[in-house]
């Protein structure tokens, strides 16, 4: 089962949107946005972040690749914050929005409005922040310390789209507003360094609030162009941080100081980015049927993610929303996946018949029937679902997950061509580290360690990571030069790498 472990909130099918909501779909290159919104609230907001993935790619050399494209990221609109915290399940109890990488298709939930907290971020800033995140693993070459991964997301999360297609960027991050007045702040040393320390909630924010500061500092003050990428350059060659940092700033004290006069300033500096340099193109935009918009909320619902005490409520409420839709391919694609996680596995086949009988061409459909015979041991059977989702979609990465997987999952041992296959889905969607993991513990098993290290590095330095986290750990074996079989051991005993549970 592809989800996420969510318990059951009484209500949460109620969330998504007004009874009688008129949903729309906004489709641009790289988004499709869900909501119940205005046609054109929809398209600008879809064109908006069109900009922003252009000016992303155009600061970190990402390439904009037709691949890419074919995987575009699923936006859904909720009404609040609250609506978002009950999607998110257990943990959200702070979060204004977040944005999950995912073989089956990226996704973000975020709020129209923030309620209170409004005055200090933007609705769209968390999504912002994240999906930097996900252009800068998508282009990374290199480890780099949180401080920059933070910090560069931190000041790409506060841009602001303009009606004129500009972007203006150097916003203060008005939710790090406290942490920036406090008195002590890490010095430039702490900064470079904080890699090598365990921070408390506390010592994270203010890393987040001077991560942003110095980013702001080194990109907008002339009299440092061109310091900050030097600094990355020699990180990238494996200079340790704290002397790149010393190469790159020269003096940390001084730099302390001009920090200081910096964040001191009457008005902050910014940078208007022109329309003409992140042009992007035009969203198309559609009225979602009376069907599709009926099963919305339990598509949002079930694209987040079940567990198996939610899931089976979750079914019944997508069968009294499809009741009378036996002709929308969408509603028949949803209810085979609520079925599917139900364990409904007749139910489940039978409604991804129906999709392809009205859309022969619906991957989603055929990778339904697909796992449904895979749940029943039928794995010759299986795979001819997901190659064929494959040949009808080259370019979305999940049949080959599943594919992969359902050699694992029947005790066999990959074949090439799912091994290759596995490869291929990485480099479709870079962000999702269950890819990752399962490429690590298939590179370990024959010995190649080269690509079991490039596959983990973002993993091990990843933003949120933990130093003692099962990747940091198998990087530092695989960096000892530890054997084969200790590696495979500890990736073991840690129950680290994933596999579909079909």
């Amino acid at each position: 089962m592809r989800k996420m472990s969510l318990g059951l909130i009484a209500g949460c099918l109620a969330l998504a949107q007004p009874a009688q909501a008129e949903w729309v779909e906004a489709s641009s290159d790289h988004f499709l946005v869900y909501g119940d919104l205005k046609p054109a609230e929809a398209a600008d907001f879809a064109e908006q972040l069109e900009r922003v993935d252009k000016l992303l790619r155009l600061v970190t050399a990402t390439p904009d690749t037709p691949a890419e494209r074919a995987n575009k990221v699923t936006i859904f609109f909720v009404p609040d914050m609250a609506s978002v915290q009950r999607l998110y399940g257990a943990g959200g109890g702070d979060v204004g929005g977040f944005y999950r990488p995912d073989a089956q298709g990226s996704l973000a939930v975020t709020p129209r409005s923030l309620g209170r907290i409004g005055e200090y971020m933007q609705p769209q800033s968390v999504l912002f922040h994240e999906y930097a995140h996900a252009i800068l693993i998508s282009g990374q070459r290199a480890a780099f310390p949180k401080w920059i991964n933070e910090g560069l997301a931190e000041f790409f999360g506060t841009v602001d789209p303009r009606p004129d297609g500009n972007l203006v960027l150097g916003r203060l991050p008005m939710i790090r507003g406290f942490a920036l007045a406090e008195q002590k702040q890490m010095s430039a040393e702490e900064l470079l360094t904080s890699d090598q320390r365990q921070l408390d909630g506390t010592g994270v924010g203010h890393l987040y609030a001077r991560s942003w500061a110095m980013i702001h500092m080194l990109m907008l003050n002339m009299g440092r162009a061109g310091q900050l990428d030097t600094y990355m350059r020699l990180v990238g060659e494996g200079v340790p941080s704290l002397e790149a940092g010393r190469k790159a700033f020269g003096d940390l004290g001084k730099l302390d100081s001009d920090l200081k006069v910096h964040l001191r300033s009457r008005k902050f500096p910014s940078i208007v980015v022109p329309a003409s340099k992140v042009a992007g193109g035009r969203a198309s935009v559609r009225t979602l049927s009376s069907c599709e918009a009926k099963i919305m909320p339990v598509r949002v619902r079930s694209a987040v993610g079940v567990d198996e005490k939610s899931a089976g409520a979750v079914a019944i409420q997508a069968r009294k929303a499809a009741a009378g839709c036996e002709g929308n391919a969408f509603v028949q694609r949803t209810l085979a996946e609520t079925e599917y996680d139900a364990k409904n596995n007749a139910q489940s086949a039978a409604a991804a018949d129906r999709a392809l009988g009205l859309d022969p061409a619906n991957v989603m459909a055929m990778v339904y029937r697909g796992r449904v015979e895979a749940r029943a041991g039928k794995w010759a059977d299986a795979r001819k679902w997901f190659v064929k989702a494959n040949r009808s979609n080259p370019d979305y990465a999940l049949p080959m997950v599943l594919y992969h997987d359902s050699f694992s999952a029947a005790g066999q041992v990959p074949s090439e061509a799912a091994q290759n296959g596995l490869l291929r889905a990485l480099v479709l969607v870079p962000q999702d580290s269950s890819i990752r993991t399962r490429i690590v513990m298939s590179a370990v098993q024959r010995g190649d360690l080269e690509l079991a290290r490039s596959a983990l590095l973002p993993l091990a330095t990843a933003p949120h990571a933990k130093a003692d986290a099962p990747p940091a750990k198998i990087l530092q074996m695989i960096d000892q030069k530890k054997g084969k079989d200790e590696i495979l051991k500890a990736i073991n005993d840690a129950k680290w790498t994933e596999v579909t549970k079909f």
